[in-house]
């Protein structure tokens, strides 16, 4: 059965709205996507703050002649925080990998051809 004109005019509004939503859902995605990213890069500054940090504990301590490090409660406390957006950096990167992108789904081929007729059909 081939589409005809009468068809397409009595489902124009369902056709419509399906590429109505087609397009939402993919902008839904995509600004998802962004977000994500952005949570990632805004993760990664606060890591290497919260590394310099741990960095600067260290040098306090040794210059202060501490030589077990282990018993700082306030490296500890940077050391967990580290610990804690670095698992959140995962969590994000994770789901961003999960997310389809909409670009680069591969299109299926169409059941019909161009005029209108099933493939496979001879037209003769």
């Amino acid at each position: 059965m081939a589409i005809d004109v009468r068809y397409g005019l009595l489902h124009m509004g369902d056709l419509f709205m399906d590429l109505v939503h087609k397009t939402a859902d993919s902008a839904t995605i995509c600004s998802k996507r962004l977000f994500l990213a952005y949570d990632i890069t805004s993760l990664t500054c606060k890591k290497d703050q919260v590394s310099r940090k741990i960095g600067e504990r260290v040098t306090v301590l040794v210059n202060g002649g501490t030589t077990d490090l282990t018993t700082d409660t306030t490296l500890a406390g940077y050391i967990a925080r580290l610990n804690e957006i670095e698992a959140a950096i995962a969590a994000h990167e994770q789901e961003k990998n999960n997310l389809v992108n909409p670009f680069n789904v591969p299109k299926t081929a169409c059941d019909r051809t161009n005029n209108g007729s099933e493939k496979g059909e001879n037209n003769e």
